[in-house]
Formats: C-alpha cells, structure tokens, sequence
C-alpha cells in the first residue's frame, strides 16, 4: 500500500519542528533569566533577548516554556529553591539531647555567617533582584513575605536551639536577618578577610553565646 505523498506545507511543518528542538536545557534558560533579571530587571527578561543572549532560536524557547509568565514563575520557584536549599540543609538535623542540640546550633550559625559571606551558594544579588520585581508585581512580593518567614522561622530555631526562650529567639532571628538584608541593600563593600575577622563578634552579640 502506498503511503499519502507529504505536502509542501507538511515538509515545512517538519522542517520547523526539527529546528526548534532545543539544544540547551531548561537549567540554561532559567540562568539566562536570572542573569538578565539582575543585571537589568524583570521588564527585559522576554524570550528574544534570552534567546540572543543563548545565541539559539527563539522557537527552542518553547520546548520548555509555553509562554513568558510560565518562564517568570519558574524563575521564582528557581530562586526559591537555588538560594534557599542550603539555609534549608542547616535546620533539617534534629538532636535528641539537649546539649547535642545546642553545640548543633552553635555548628550551624557559624555555616550560617560562612553561607552569607561566601554568596556561592546563596547569591545576595538574585536576592535584591527579586526584591526588586516584588515592588512591581504583588503576587512576587507575597511569595517574597512567604520566604522571609520561612527564613526568620529558621533562625528562630537555631537560636532556640542554644537555649534561647522563642519570643527572644524570635527578636534575634529578626536583627540577624534585618542585619543582612540591610547589609546587602546598602551595597556595602568590605573584603571578604574583613567580613571572617568580624563575623565571630557579630555572632556573639546576635547570639548572646561566646562561640
């Protein structure tokens, strides 16, 4: 039996269809995002300046994304996940005994201040960044509130952890992280041997514990 002949318009439909298939992954989509969004806002994260960015069709885009909202709620889930994980990694072990859970906490606020001084793992410019298109977009600046929560809870349990009562924990959880976000939004700049020279006495008077 003969099989129908391919029309024009079925070889140029092929054709497209092959040419879109994506050679980057959607990992490289969404770093191609968060560089834009950082260095230039949310207004210029659109699929043309990703995809020259990328130097790869536009149409490779949609592989991965139906459409710019979806990409821009994968961005944020993004930075939930990319600069969250490892504050996250440092509240998840639990001690039994009482001791053993304060010599933890000590452990994990020192990784704490290491985290934010280092930014390899918690980048403080995606932060503002995102920060920033919260002041645009209200649903961003809810999952905004949502995240700072989260990330004072955290802290709270830390200093709880150290034998601190929880409404005092709470108010140092609060200062250290006020503490940061100000840190960053000032644009201070100080080496990072100055920053590991005065990071044991901020922990001390944050934590009220010689550590």
């Amino acid at each position: 039996m003969l099989m129908p002949q391919e029309t024009n318009s079925e070889k140029v439909t092929r054709r497209m269809t092959k040419a879109a298939r994506p050679v980057v992954d959607r990992a490289v989509w969404l770093d191609a995002a968060r560089s834009i969004l950082i260095e230039q806002g949310i207004d210029a994260v659109k699929v043309e300046p990703l995809a020259s960015m990328l130097e790869i069709s536009r149409s490779s885009f949609y592989w991965h994304f139906k459409n710019r909202q979806e990409l821009l709620d994968a961005l944020l889930e993004y930075w939930t996940e990319v600069n969250d994980r490892v504050l996250r990694s440092l509240v998840e072990p639990h001690e039994s005994d009482p001791k053993g859970r304060e010599q933890l906490a000590r452990v994990r606020l020192r990784q704490l201040v290491i985290l934010f001084i280092d930014e390899r793992q918690f980048s403080s410019e995606f932060d503002m960044a995102i920060r920033e298109w919260a002041r645009k977009d209200d649903s961003v600046a809810k999952q905004v509130a949502r995240i700072d929560r989260q990330r004072i809870a955290h802290l709270q349990k830390i200093f709880q952890d150290m034998g601190h009562s929880k409404p005092d924990s709470l108010i140092r959880a609060k200062i250290l992280y006020f503490h940061q976000l100000g840190y960053y939004l000032t644009g201070i700049k100080e080496s990072e041997a100055v920053r590991k020279r005065v990071a044991p006495r901020y922990l001390e008077v944050l934590s009220g514990i010689k550590l």
